[in-house]
């Protein structure tokens, strides 16, 4: 099994990019996702604007990804400058489908056209069973990934982890913490990932703080097998 990225989702305004930069100096495979929403600007979770033009001008380390949440995911199918200059820099994108109150409000066949439009980035799509229906079309985008997520934030871990869809790259998340990683590495390893990532949000965090002990502590337990 390869993890290609671990990916760790919620660095907010109280994080230090610089902080940062050592862990991934450390961790070359650390994948710092910031989350995109402005209608939460500057609280936890949810860094400002300002701070992520920071990250973008101080980040050192390989892989930074962006989930684009609520009014940014509508704005990004509309193609509102303000939320492509953000993502400008970024190189993956996660589309949160299942965050941020955003079911029936935009087009999904426009969803598809932007992404077909901005092959500078690869695209994640926060995917359940309902989304079963878009795979014909992603298939046919070689910039696209899926992202098994059914607890979207939560930090609540299925009972289940789903097999890697045939042609897609998969990988997965919810309720992994420094505590379980290692069980549920091999949980997904059993289930036919061998190339994969994971990503956590919820696991990563003390009183709704982002921890980087305890991302340094998942780090060293995936080190072994991450190959970025």
């Amino acid at each position: 099994m390869r993890l290609r990225y671990v990916s760790m989702t919620g660095a907010d305004d109280a994080v230090d990019v610089a902080a940062l930069n050592d862990v991934a100096q450390e961790f070359p495979f650390v994948e710092w996702a910031i989350l995109l929403m402005p209608e939460t600007f500057g609280q936890a979770r949810s860094p400002s604007a300002a701070w992520i033009e920071g990250f973008k001008a101080a980040h050192r380390g390989r892989h930074r990804a962006m989930h684009l949440c609520g009014s940014a995911l509508l704005g990004f199918v509309e193609g509102r400058r303000d939320i492509l200059d953000l993502m400008t820099g970024f190189y993956r994108i996660q589309l949160n489908l299942e965050f941020g109150d955003v079911e029936g409000r935009y087009d999904p066949q426009a969803l598809l056209a932007r992404m077909q439009v901005h092959q500078e980035f690869d695209f994640i799509i926060q995917y359940t069973d309902k989304r079963a229906g878009m795979l014909p079309a992603l298939a046919e985008l070689p910039n696209h990934a899926i992202l098994f997520d059914a607890s979207a934030g939560r930090g609540v871990a299925p009972a289940d982890w789903p097999a890697p869809i045939e042609g897609h790259f998969c990988g997965y998340a919810g309720g992994i913490n420094p505590g379980n990683v290692a069980d549920h590495i091999k949980k997904i390893a059993a289930v036919g990932a061998d190339d994969t990532w994971i990503d956590m949000e919820s696991g990563v965090r003390t009183d709704d703080h982002f921890d980087l002990d305890k991302v340094r502590a998942v780090l060293n337990i995936a080190k072994p097998i991450a190959r970025p």
